[in-house]
């Protein structure tokens, strides 16, 4: 009896413990279907019971651990999810969902360990190979990133999202073809992928195709009418071809929508700075005068301000009134910008070594490390071959093009010739064409499509040389549709094209400028330069030096050997005896004088856009100021010399 009545106990437990464990399944799954319908408020009530109960249920855990990301209470998810995988530790799902957390708990090493955990659980875990991807980009395990990313393509073969971490990562990699064509299958997975057209639109602009990122950045706007991302995009790539009140109105538009944005208001302020719309600056400055989270924005641009207009000691006091906070966590624009107005502020008020180290923080732009620098001084030497293989040859074309109109500008950056330009695009029989890729693109055409190298060029035969020839002038004609005027095609680094110039075009004119050779070092050293593998060279005084000795070096031997017909403009003499030095150059060019040359400054201040460092400086009356002054510097030189003193004496600066 004692037995039976013992074995009735436990058939009436079990039973109880039957309708208890049913009873609690009904209640989670009613906190469950709370939760799936978005009343948050129902489900919290019943999970905080649950677990004052002391239900252990790592489905319970996990979904309160969800819930509470949903609601921002990032820490209390994150005790959840690790209740939840102790009760359950083989539970991929939970590490995946812990390592979101972690990361924006700023834990990436342990976000980093919990991808890896998921995916140890769980193999074919496309997310969590997808995850771990996007930590490793974050803390610049790139090789590994890519990896990762591509194992989730792998496996999920449609994965929209991971082809557009893919395509970021292929960017920071210098991979810019490859991340193009990943942007591309993203959009093609996902038509409507506005994120896809917005990064795509970005590299397009680093290949070079301008007109089809902005395409590109409408498509996203168009998909996604609140995407200020897209729209602080757009605006950058109408700054960049000139489209100067509509890349203010996108600016603008990414201020409406998101108030906060910071970048989109640093932006518009740069580009009044930029363009000499100083009075634009000033409004802009005064309306957004007092919004909290701009401070430092603000006192940026005022310092600039008081800078431009000579109020120096004022300029000091505003920009050392920013914070080191926001400075470390500003992106490189803002730093580059920050560290660039400081040195030339520092510069005029004469505190020179403070102003030198402000310079180097300038050029401290992780974007110049894609490049090598050795591979510009290589492409010089490739067209010096041209002459010391001994294989020159010249045709007398016989096509329908006229190139006795041409002109080329050239010499070295910072060496006058955006000043010169500006003074020559005044005269009315003048028309300037300032630095398009016109020859990269018949460079290129030259290596690819005839599978000729650069130190080869005079091997090509007149019939294609004569293709080639009208091809500049296709391209020409997207840039202007004047036939009656010099066009005079701006680029100081053609210099090291000279060969091709003169094969192409053998009865073109060439102006080459110079400035003393110490000046032009610093100058370049001091300005912030779009990085590319000849801007690489100019991020310290010896680097620049010996490109300058190397470009230099190609002149003299064109100038030598190629029957150049040149005519030399040296900055000093020009800043020193005006209309004597521009009427030399016009005489070279056989045009009358206009006086309207000038007004250059007028002419300046006109433009819509100037596309160097020079745009502040070619809107001021002409100064001396700039000559010798690197003798303020001159103890920064002592690994300068040997490449440079030769060619002061060369241009006659003894």
């Amino acid at each position: 009896m004692k037995g039976f009545g013992s074995h009735k106990k436990s058939k009436n437990k079990k039973i109880k413990n039957l309708k208890e464990d049913n009873l609690k399944k009904q209640i989670i799954d009613k906190a469950f279907k709370y939760h799936a319908e978005g009343n948050l408020s129902e489900a919290t009530k019943y999970y905080q019971s649950f677990i004052k109960q002391g239900f252990k249920d790592f489905r319970l855990f996990s979904n309160y651990g969800y819930l509470l990301i949903s609601l921002g209470k990032l820490k209390e998810a994150e005790f959840f999810y690790r209740k939840a995988i102790e009760l359950k530790p083989d539970f991929a799902e939970a590490y995946l969902n812990l390592g979101n957390i972690l990361i924006n708990l700023d834990k990436l090493q342990e976000a980093e360990l919990s991808f890896r955990k998921a995916i140890e659980l769980k193999p074919d875990f496309a997310d969590a190979h997808y995850n771990l991807g996007n930590i490793l980009n974050i803390i610049g395990k790139l090789q590994e990133a890519e990896l990762s990313l591509r194992k989730a393509i792998e496996l999920k073969p449609n994965f929209a999202e991971a082809y557009l971490n893919l395509g970021n990562i292929l960017i920071n990699l210098d991979k810019l073809r490859e991340a193009e064509l990943s942007f591309r299958k993203a959009i093609e997975l996902k038509p409507d992928y506005s994120e896809a057209y917005s990064n795509l639109g970005n590299i397009l602009i680093d290949l070079g195709k301008l007109k089809e990122a902005e395409i590109l950045y409408r498509k996203a706007i168009e998909l996604k009418p609140d995407f200020a991302e897209a729209y602080l995009n757009l605006g950058n790539i109408l700054n960049n071809i000139g489209e100067l009140q509509e890349a203010e109105l996108s600016f603008r538009k990414a201020i409406k929508i998101k108030p906060n944005y910071t970048n989109a208001y640093f932006n518009l302020f740069r580009l009044h700075e930029q363009t000499n719309n100083l009075e634009k600056l000033q409004e802009a400055l005064n309306k957004f005068n007092n919004i909290e989270i701009l401070k430092n924005e603000l006192l940026l641009f005022r310092a600039r301000l008081s800078f431009r207009d000579k109020k120096n000691k004022t300029a000091q006091e505003l920009i050392n009134c920013i914070s080191p906070f926001w400075l470390e966590n500003s992106n490189v624009i803002k730093k580059n910008t920050y560290w660039s107005y400081k040195a030339f502020i520092e510069d005029k008020v004469g505190n020179y070594d403070l102003a030198f180290s402000c310079f180097e923080k300038s050029q401290d732009n992780p974007s110049y490390l894609k490049f090598n620098k050795n591979s510009y001084l290589n492409f010089i030497n490739s067209y010096k071959k041209n002459i010391t293989n001994k294989k020159t040859i010249f045709y007398n074309f016989n096509d329908d093009i006229k190139d006795s109109n041409l002109a080329f500008l050239v010499g070295f950056p910072r060496s006058g010739t955006t000043l010169l330009d500006t003074i020559l695009r005044s005269h009315k029989d003048i028309e300037v064409i300032e630095e398009k890729p016109l020859l990269l693109t018949i460079e290129n055409l030259i290596k690819e499509k005839l599978n000729t190298q650069l130190d080869n060029i005079f091997s090509i035969s007149e019939n294609t040389s004569k293709t080639l020839r009208k091809k500049y002038f296709e391209l020409l004609g997207e840039y202007t549709s004047t036939k009656n005027k010099i066009i005079l095609d701006k680029m100081p680094l053609h210099t090291s094209r000279l060969p091709l110039i003169k094969f192409l075009f053998p009865n073109a004119k060439i102006i080459f400028t110079h400035r003393h050779p110490y000046d032009t070092v610093l100058s370049c050293f001091q300005q912030s330069f779009k990085p590319n593998q000849a801007m690489a060279n100019l991020v310290s005084l010896k680097s620049s030096s010996i490109m300058y000795d190397q470009v230099m070096n190609a002149w003299v031997l064109y100038k030598e050997n190629l029957a150049l017909n040149f005519i030399s403009s040296k900055y000093e003499l020009l800043i020193d005896d005006f209309d004597t030095h521009i009427k030399k150059i016009l005489e070279f060019l056989e045009i009358e004088w206009d006086k309207n040359v000038q007004n250059y400054r007028e002419t300046a201040l006109k433009r819509r856009i100037i596309n160097t460092p020079s745009s502040s400086q070619v809107v001021q009356p002409l100064y001396d100021s700039s000559i010798e002054k690197w003798k303020n510097y001159e103890k920064y030189y002592k690994d300068c010399h040997q490449y440079l003193e030769k060619w002061v004496a060369y241009f006659d600066y003894l």
